[in-house]
């Protein structure tokens, strides 16, 4: 009885164990998985100034309200790119846009759109193209998501915009 108490109860543990160990492992990453998976809508809108950086590209900064964000504040750094225009005097760009909310949590987006001249409105210009996340920090911490942009961006020292970000992020938080 003991030979077979002693086999039995070791063939548990080369079994069990195993087992355990590979659910913990897998525990461990369920969260950070699970804050990357799940899509909640996402909408926000913010307006503000632009200035204008050293090396001739627009800066945006400005005040708005997102979901999962609340009020607060944005960033962007306009980069220049050769990508094709559908209009004439079209400036291919990315934008790359922090929004940060009041607590300091912030989602970096970057979109990718071709601004187009505004017909009959010196300097203003009106762009619709996609963005996605590229990270995050606090609740937005391993961040995923996709969506629209529109815009519109008087491209002048002092210069006003407004653009509305529209698709899906991760769930906050990994909730």
């Amino acid at each position: 009885m003991k030979t077979f108490y002693f086999r039995s109860n070791r063939l548990l543990w080369l079994i069990v164990m195993p087992m355990l160990i590979a659910l913990g492992t897998l525990g461990m990453g369920a969260n950070s998985a699970y804050a990357a998976g799940k899509q909640v809508p996402f909408d926000g809108f913010y307006a503000g100034t632009i200035s204008i950086a050293s090396n001739g590209t627009p800066v945006f900064n400005g005040v708005g309200i997102a979901t999962h964000l609340g009020k607060g504040t944005n960033e962007g750094h306009v980069v220049f790119t050769s990508s094709p225009v559908n209009c004439a005097g079209g400036i291919p760009n990315d934008n790359t846009e922090t929004l940060t909310a009041a607590n300091g949590d912030a989602l970096t987006l970057v979109s990718h759109d071709v601004a187009c001249p505004i017909p009959h409105l010196s300097g203003w210009y009106h762009g619709i193209g996609h963005w996605e996340v590229t990270s995050g920090t606090g609740r937005f911490s391993g961040a995923t998501g996709q969506g629209t942009v529109d815009g519109n961006a008087q491209i002048v020292p002092g210069g006003k915009f407004e653009m509305h970000f529209v698709g899906t992020i991760s769930a906050p938080g990994g909730h």
